[in-house]
């Protein structure tokens, strides 16, 4: 008999969890406030990829130019350097982005003068592969090359150890194509190096 009695109680406390289980709440009562979206980061201004970065500091400069090793030079020793220059088209060519280095603010110059000096300091197999990796970014379209260089920009104000935490975040890798993604690593392990 006490058997019974326990094998009884046992099923209706177990009816007793079902039936707690499936009731439903009342129509009428006012469901729990749902959690709001995660706020997604502002789009740059009017659309442009490099907004928010000194003008200049997200441009990839080939190394190999004439006009980057002019950079340092002063007006005249640029224009000898120039006038050595085989044809008129590689002339204009130096001059435009000379043109262009001087009209940066100085932070943005030393940025691009600091990856100038860390470039060569690389392997000549390294400095190849850099410039590959660089002609990869200049091959994109524009707006996922603005990407890829803003994403540069950020990572060369890291230290080693913060650029190497940031490269592992899923939610980074998942902003790039797998092909954006190896130019970044490539270039980001390569040449960026801390600006700071």
């Amino acid at each position: 008999m006490n058997r019974i009695l326990q094998v009884g109680g046992i099923l209706l406390l177990a009816a007793g969890v079902v039936y707690g289980s499936k009731r439903q709440e009342p129509k009428d009562s006012p469901k729990p406030p749902s959690k709001p979206a995660p706020a997604r980061p502002a789009a740059p201004k009017g659309g442009v990829p490099n907004a928010g970065i000194p003008k200049g500091a997200a441009r990839l400069v080939n190394p190999a130019t004439i006009a980057a090793r002019l950079f340092r030079m002063s007006p005249e020793e640029r224009e000898h350097a120039l006038e050595k220059l085989p044809n008129e088209q590689a002339r204009e060519r130096a001059r435009k982005e000379l043109e262009w280095f001087d009209s940066l603010p100085k932070e943005a110059q030393e940025i691009q003068l600091r990856r100038l000096d860390h470039f060569a300091q690389l392997t000549p197999e390294k400095r190849a592969e850099v410039r590959g990796l660089m002609a990869e970014v200049n091959a994109l379209p524009p707006n996922r090359a603005g990407a890829v260089r803003q994403a540069l920009y950020q990572l060369q104000k890291l230290t080693d150890l913060q650029r190497e935490v940031r490269l592992q975040l899923p939610g980074f890798q998942a902003r790039f194509s797998p092909e954006e993604f190896r130019v970044i690593r490539g270039l980001a392990d390569a040449w960026m190096g801390p600006v700071q």
